[in-house]
């Protein structure tokens, strides 16, 4: 269902606005005034703000304004609702990120009828929520409590499909979860595996849904050097590493050995070769205006093998590749003095991620496969050292480090 919070200070015209929506099909909460609707707005993510101008404590501008600036607000469309029908005053709305302008008194048809044209101008959102961002192995324990110790595992919403990025430790958790939400009602889930190491894979055989009868599990890959993609899975849950087979799972599995671009609902998503030892890809993911790209596990060709014109454009094929991404996922499990004595093993440094997020136009950059080595307050300082890495080579986007259960709407 989706939500829509009003934004008003007159509480006949609030109630008013609230029942029409409701009656719409709509969730809607309400706030009196800018302040609170703001704060209301960042912790519950809409899809559309219908908002007053003239507002106590934080006039609608403001509200504007800070919505469009928000990067975790890429998926909120705001409907300015104001009695002031200035030409002046619209046009100042549309500049500070406003998508329509409603003059009060208006048609309560055609209110719902702009806020359904506003919810669905976004296409189907994205909703990532990550569930493993620990690289090489597990790494529990009170040192890492705010970044979370799983192996990668990211979980992708686009629309109605449910799709996985790698299946770690962290594919356990968001088992769990999913079958807590669907209270055994079937359910399909789309996982694409950049690689079968065995951090990538080793939640599979704990992933709770595929217990279920029922229930669809797609995985996507590349066909192995010497054996199928089935092969790999059913290897791990051999009886001599594990108690139950993939025979004797409930659900139905499907394997799809990847060679080109492939849809999933309103996803389209490609895959390109990443420089890792074996078989290793990255995906990028497409649906409506909105776009993630998931890099995990890549070691930089000029760094491993030398700076040279092949090897630069090898690297400059990557940014390609995450042109314009809304959110670039992106290993960095080493700094530039750890990376000369583990040149070779695969991975990239922190200012790697930085360059590549920046070449590539990226407008938020999320720091993952983190080394297990590195506890909270060293991930913590890796985020500042990476800021101000920023600021000094003029990089605007949006950085931050992956952290388990971390949420995020584009």
């Amino acid at each position: 269902m989706e939500t829509v919070v009003i934004i008003e200070d007159d509480p006949e015209i609030r109630a008013l606005l609230e029942i029409r929506l409701r009656k719409a099909g709509y969730r809607v909460l309400t706030a009196a005034d800018g302040e609170a609707g703001l704060a209301l707005v960042k912790a519950e993510r809409p899809g559309v703000v219908l908002c007053d101008l003239m507002m106590p404590r934080l006039h609608g501008y403001a509200v504007c304004q800070a919505i469009s600036a928000d990067p975790d607000l890429a998926g909120t469309r705001v409907i300015i609702s104001s009695a002031k029908g200035y030409p002046a005053d619209q046009q100042k709305a549309r500049e500070l990120g406003a998508f329509g302008y409603l003059v009060k008194p208006y048609d309560f048809d055609q209110m719902v009828a702009e806020v359904r044209r506003a919810s669905e101008s976004v296409g189907p959102l994205m909703r990532v929520k990550f569930w493993g961002t620990r690289g090489s192995i597990p790494a529990p324990g009170p040192s890492t409590l705010r970044y979370g110790g799983n192996t990668a595992c990211v979980e992708v919403r686009c629309g109605n499909q449910i799709l996985m990025l790698d299946c770690g430790t962290g594919a356990r958790e968001m088992g769990l979860a999913l079958s807590k939400e669907t209270q055994g009602k079937p359910v399909e889930v789309h996982i694409l595996v950049g690689h079968t190491h065995w951090d990538h894979i080793q939640g599979f055989p704990f992933f709770q849904p595929a217990y279920s009868a029922g229930n669809r599990l797609i995985i996507y890959s590349l066909r192995g050097s010497d054996k199928s993609l089935e092969k790999v899975f059913t290897g791990q849950m051999d009886g001599s590493y594990f108690p139950v087979s993939t025979s004797d799972l409930a659900a139905h599995l499907q394997f799809v050995e990847l060679d080109g671009p492939i849809q999933i609902g309103p996803a389209c998503i490609s895959h390109f070769y990443l420089n890792h030892p074996g078989l290793a890809i990255g995906f990028r993911i497409e649906a409506g205006a909105k776009t993630l790209v998931y890099v995990s596990d890549h070691e930089p060709y000029w760094r491993m093998s030398g700076d040279n014109p092949l090897n630069r454009r090898l690297e400059h094929e990557l940014d390609d590749f995450a042109r314009d991404a809304d959110l670039y996922i992106r290993e960095a499990q080493y700094t530039v003095e750890e990376y000369a004595a583990k040149r070779g093993w695969g991975h990239s440094t922190w200012p790697d991620a930085l360059e590549s997020a920046h070449r590539a136009g990226a407008r938020r950059l999320a720091l993952f496969h983190h080394d297990p080595q590195r506890d909270d307050a060293s991930l913590d300082h890796i985020v500042q050292q990476c800021h101000q890495y920023m600021r000094e080579h003029g990089m605007v986007f949006h950085c931050l480090a992956a952290a388990d259960k971390l949420e995020l709407t584009l």
